[in-house]
């Protein structure tokens, strides 16, 4: 399934609520997805940026804020030439993490990634970030596949994007907590 038009956006209960709260206490969100859509010839890099622009209306009608986004539009076997390559910012590989801790001027150790999958959150991992698995999505099926990786450990699974806010407010020595700067790259 490609989310390729802004009217497909559906937004999991609690998560608008959950980007407010995080807003409200300091933390910056940026978001970095895959979309071998555009190599694979489905949708244009337009379509992308329009379903991101309607991502960050409908979190500023709340009071929430996404600092930014980042995205891979190709693919080792995309159809769309400009675009069919191997390249440094599809996930797993760190490339959108480190253009996005450049333009924002991040200490990594200082960020969280979370996604509903391991290469998702694979790359902060790689860049000293603490990473939340989260069960929507694709999350459950990937827990299987988590126990055998060996950086398991180093991985805190939540059942939504909603714990955030919970644990925010609970640990406030979080490294993510402790300066304003800190971020979340929601994948």
């Amino acid at each position: 399934h490609f989310l390729s038009q802004p009217d497909q956006i559906q937004w999991i209960p609690g998560v608008l609520d959950t980007l407010k709260q995080l807003k409200e206490l300091g933390v910056k969100i940026l978001v970095a997805t895959n979309q071998s859509g555009v190599a694979r010839g489905h949708f244009d890099a337009a379509a992308v940026e329009a379903v991101h622009a309607k991502l960050l209306w409908d979190a500023e009608q709340v009071s929430a804020s996404i600092a930014g986004f980042y995205y891979c539009p190709h693919h080792p076997q995309g159809e769309v030439s400009r675009y069919s390559c191997a390249c440094d910012c599809r996930k797993p590989q760190p490339g959108m993490f480190l253009q996005a801790i450049r333009d924002h001027g991040l200490n990594p150790n200082q960020c969280w990634v979370i996604g509903d999958r391991l290469r998702d959150l694979e790359p902060g991992l790689q860049l000293g970030m603490k990473a939340f698995l989260v069960k929507t999505g694709s999350g459950l099926q990937e827990l299987e596949e988590l126990s055998k990786r060996p950086y398991a450990s180093l991985v805190t699974v939540i059942s939504s994007l909603s714990e955030i806010g919970a644990i925010v407010q609970e640990k406030p020595n979080l490294p993510a907590c402790k300066d304003s700067q800190a971020s979340i790259c929601i994948e």
